[in-house]
């Protein structure tokens, strides 16, 4: 993600009341994580 979108989650997450701790934690997970992973679960 670039940084504009992630500013732009950060706001809308914070809104949705979302605390900073979980948001880092979502944004480390989706920074961090090959889409392809999931496709091993089914």
């Amino acid at each position: 993600m670039t940084g504009k979108e992630i500013v732009n989650l950060i706001r809308q997450l914070r809104q949705s009341g979302m605390s900073d701790t979980k948001i880092l934690d979502l944004i480390e997970y989706i920074e961090t994580h090959d889409p392809k992973e999931r496709e091993n679960e089914n």
